[in-house]
């Protein structure tokens, strides 16, 4: 045990305690370990790989065993992800380079981040679908009956039909095979559509963050196919309603 906790000492040794103290806190806001490197180094609060978080979890370096909770995926040991994984070519797919930069800045409404959200065991079977505005939080969401790509297209028609055209710019997703039909989705929304690189889920932080807001609702252990959707529809407007600090709304 002694000479596990000096070798770990020594391993991490570069990373200073108000790094740590950072990360912590992040975590604790649900932060997943590859948007917290991302946002840290933006702000100018030092780099660190999200790797390193992991592996300091799991060695439980300075008691950061406990943040274990806090990831989304809770193996017992970190599995590191191999360059022979794949997720599939996306047709026609364009990445987060190619978008408008005025998205980042967050100054007008329109700009999407998307993803969905999976049920107990990762059956598939009725996932949830998530669209955030990034300049108003404002969230859209359904459930859909699977993750193929025509049930996600299908979810995202209804969810933004009643959406003015002057607020659907552009939308942004992970580079998972159920957005496969995001040609079918610019087409019929008018929306230019985008992709983020792999394994950068910071470059869809918002998103991630909202749906660490659903999870509070709905753990991993959920079942959602037994959810109904006017359920469902009440959480989505509990998160729409909730007072944001950084729309410069009053928090009681």
């Amino acid at each position: 045990m002694k000479a596990r906790r000096k070798k770990a000492k020594v391993r991490f040794q570069s990373i200073s305690t108000e790094m740590i103290a950072e990360v912590k806190q992040r975590l604790e806001q649900h932060h997943s370990p590859e948007q917290l490197t991302g946002r840290m180094e933006r702000e100018g609060l030092g780099k660190i790989s999200y790797e390193t978080i992991y592996l300091m979890i799991y060695a439980n370096h300075q008691e950061m065993g406990i943040y274990q909770q806090y990831l989304r995926q809770k193996q017992k040991k970190r599995r590191r992800k191999g360059r022979h994984q794949k997720r599939g070519g996306i047709p026609n797919r364009v990445g987060i380079e190619n978008r408008p930069k005025i998205a980042d800045l967050k100054t007008e409404i329109g700009h999407w981040e998307s993803d969905t959200v999976i049920g107990c065991n990762h059956t598939g079977i009725v996932i949830v679908v998530t669209h955030v505005d990034k300049a108003s939080k404002y969230l859209l969401s359904g459930l859909a009956k699977n993750k193929t790509m025509d049930e996600i297209n299908r979810v995202t028609f209804n969810l933004f039909e009643p959406i003015d055209s002057t607020s659907r710019k552009t939308m942004i997703f992970d580079n998972g095979r159920e957005f496969c039909g995001h040609e079918k989705l610019s087409e019929r929304l008018q929306i230019d559509t985008f992709f983020v690189n792999p394994y950068h889920s910071w470059e869809r932080g918002l998103n991630e963050h909202t749906n660490g807001l659903i999870r509070e609702f709905y753990p991993k252990s959920t079942n959602f196919k037994i959810l109904k959707e006017e359920d469902f529809q009440k959480v989505v407007n509990l998160i729409n309603h909730r007072p944001r600090k950084s729309l410069d709304e009053s928090v009681q």
